[in-house]
């Protein structure tokens, strides 16, 4: 048997106290003469017995409750065969803290990130000081990976703050594991301090690996009520001046009680534009939708708004809308341009075609461009189809109109290297086009009639489209015969439309009809690369500024908030003619950005915080050990903090479990055996 508090044992020396007051009320009994003493003399003896029987046993029982006492506050415990703690040899111990922001809500001893720091501090005191330790946060920072000692620990646990990060348990646990992994020869060890909000607890993505034991260190966290942006998304993804823009508005209210007349505020470049309220049933979500027009181009920096107290890192919602004067687009023509589709771009302010001779093609020319037609091409070069495949890994469009001079094995080739459906022959009959997808978004918002009353397009001969079965492919026109007049193929962001027949009178009578504008409008329109109107805090955020305007004079940008007040370099990625910006955790603070050098603005981008932190519904020790159950994780342990102090815990696991409650018991059986004693005595 083993002590937590030997130094209560001096307690025993109280036992002589019993000892002392029963020899001092030890009575001598008096002689008393009668005539006839037999009777008395037996009464007498019985007396004697009785009183010393009920005095030992008095005795007994005050030796007995000050030694349970006694003990009770030694705690005593028997050696612990099983697993412990802190393991003989070296221990490598991951720490990690929770520092998101709903860690600054207040627990039993202030606020959270506070208390999950003392706890990491008396989680390392526990260990030797040629044990190893990694720090690890929310930020998963690059100084926190890595090993340090007990003292280069306690430094970095001090300079832990709060974080907009926010990240799922599994991923964090995972991070843990590798970095774990990576020291051999050492007692692997896991503590994961946090309030453990229910979003993030993806018990089921935990890592199963028993081998290294992990330890959840549950806060007490009360949940709190919140009313907060969850998401915005546009109907049209596509901004032009003078366009109306749809906006709807995803709030969440996340509380018991039901929210009435929440206003909704719309801001663009720091001017309200708009306003909405909304009513919101108890742990509901309700779409607001707001309308408003770009009037000018160029990057417009937008907000949404709302006000709820006390959390309020959740109450504004930015985006950039990014619009150009012209989108260029580019025609390669074996002889001349297609007229039908030079004459649909002449003459307006929005879509501008450069022509190009299949003969002297500029390669160095589609960086400038997101849609590139290959018009009647009579040969599909190998030098062609290397750039048009680096054009597509950009997320470049392209569409195919096939010549009845073209070398077809030429194309055939080209297009199956492309992934592309290939012509693989000539079919010269007249054929009508009797199905038009609808759902496609070439379409959207085109019909407002039903499709079956719409003149169809009729060609006169027309080119059988293959593929493998591996190529993807959608029909948006076909033939009564089932074969396709034009379909699309997409891989990743880039899209692949392909005519079966060519853009002549001669052909088809396609491109006098009222559906060629929208068709071919736009494919050029859609091909738009889009910046992201917003993205969230997350380890490394990319931005890709390939198609900015002049994006390639960029050298050294710099991100710069709209207020001026935070500034810092990101990283610049080239590869072959793809940029992009690397953020590395360089800002916390959510807001509008412009991305510029040497004071010039290149493009924008707004930061938002992560809408995982606002569900504030969080796990207690109760419910992790359900899911822990749930999914047979009985290598992952808790340590409850609400029923007992990290210290107790390891010397509990480290050599046995305490006779606490044992003792107790006994106790207060000792201390009732003495009340009877003395209630009989005095009868």
């Amino acid at each position: 048997m083993h002590f937590i508090n030997p130094f209560y044992l001096f307690g025993l020396l109280a036992i002589a106290i019993p000892i002392i007051i029963h020899l001092f009320n030890f009575r001598r009994f008096k002689k008393v003469y009668f005539t006839n003493v037999k009777f008395l003399k037996e009464v007498e003896i019985s007396t004697k017995k009785q009183n010393k029987i009920r005095n030992r046993l008095l005795l007994f029982t005050r030796i007995l409750s000050i030694i349970l006492l006694v003990l009770l506050f030694a705690q005593p415990f028997f050696p612990n065969k099983e697993e412990k703690l802190v393991e003989k040899g070296l221990n490598a111990v991951v720490v990690f803290v929770d520092n998101s922001f709903s860690m600054q809500n207040q627990g039993r001893q202030g606020r959270l990130l506070d208390e999950a720091k003392q706890n990491a501090k008396e989680i390392t005191e526990q260990y030797n000081s040629n044990d190893l330790f990694l720090l690890l946060t929310m930020d998963l920072e690059g100084r926190h990976q890595q090993f340090v000692n007990k003292d280069k620990f306690v430094e970095l646990l001090n300079q832990v703050e709060i974080s907009p990060s926010s990240e799922f348990n599994s991923k964090l646990i995972s991070r843990s594991f590798d970095l774990l992994n990576t020291k051999h020869g050492f007692n692997k060890r896991i503590f994961f301090v946090s309030d453990f909000q229910a979003p993030s607890f993806d018990v089921s993505n935990f890592p199963k690996d028993s081998l290294i034991k992990t330890l959840l260190v549950p806060l007490n966290a009360n949940n709190i009520d919140n009313i907060y942006v969850d998401s915005i998304s546009f109907v049209d993804p596509i901004f032009q001046v003078g366009q109306n823009i749809a906006l709807n508005v995803r709030i969440v209210n996340k509380s018991e009680k039901k929210a009435e007349k929440v206003s909704v505020k719309l801001f663009l470049n720091n001017k309200q534009i708009s306003v909405s309220s909304v009513d919101i049933d108890k742990n509901q979500s309700q779409i607001v939708k707001l309308n408003f027009t770009l009037k000018e181009h160029g990057i417009q920096h937008g907000r949404v708004s709302i006000i709820d107290n006390p959390i309020t890192f959740d109450d504004d919602f930015y985006f950039t809308l990014q619009t150009t004067p012209k989108l260029e687009i580019l025609s390669i023509n074996s002889n001349n341009p297609n007229p039908f589709i030079a004459r649909l771009f002449s003459n307006n302010n929005e879509i501008e075609i450069k022509n190009m001779s299949e003969k002297t093609i500029d390669f160095n020319d589609f960086d400038n461009y997101s849609f590139i037609v290959l018009n009647e091409l009579s040969e599909f070069s190998s030098g062609l189809v290397s750039e048009i495949k680096r054009f597509r890994e950009q997320g470049g469009d392209i569409l195919i109109v096939p010549s009845e001079k073209m070398n077809l094995p030429s194309f055939q080739n080209a297009m199956q290297s492309l992934q592309i459906p290939y012509f693989s022959e000539l079919i010269k009959k007249q054929n009508k086009v009797s199905i038009i997808n609808q759902n496609n978004k070439l379409y959207k918002g085109v019909f407002s009639q039903d499709v079956e009353n719409i003149e169809m397009p009729t060609a006169k001969q027309y080119y059988k489209l293959s593929s493998s079965s591996q190529t993807a492919r959608e029909s948006i026109m076909k033939f009564q015969s089932q074969d396709d007049f034009l379909l699309v193929s997409q891989e990743n962001n880039s899209k692949a439309y392909v005519f079966s027949t060519n853009l002549t009178e001669d052909f088809t009578d396609f491109v006098k009809q009222s559906l060629f504008v929208p068709t071919i409008w736009n494919m050029a329109l859609f091909s738009q690369v889009i910046p992201l109107p917003y993205y969230f805090f997350e380890d490394d955020i990319q931005i890709d500024i390939s198609k900015l305007k002049d994006s390639k004079k960029i050298n050294v940008a710099e991100i710069v908030s709209t207020d001026k007040k935070v500034s810092f370099i990101p990283e610049l990625k080239k590869n072959n003619r793809m940029r992009s910006l690397v953020m590395h955790n360089q800002t916390n603070k959510a807001g509008n950005y412009n991305i510029e050098q040497e004071k010039e603005v290149f493009g924008g981008l707004s930061l938002n915080y992560n809408r995982m932190e606002s569900n504030l519904s969080f796990m207690d020790a109760n419910n992790i050990n359900s899911e822990l159950k749930k999914y047979s994780l009985g290598y992952y342990n808790i340590l409850d903090t609400k029923k007992q102090v990290i210290s107790s815990y390891f010397t509990k696991t480290k050599n046995g479990n305490y006779m606490s409650i044992i003792l107790l018991i006994l106790l207060l059986l000792s201390v009732g055996m003495e009340t009877y004693l003395l209630f009989k005595k005095t009868k």
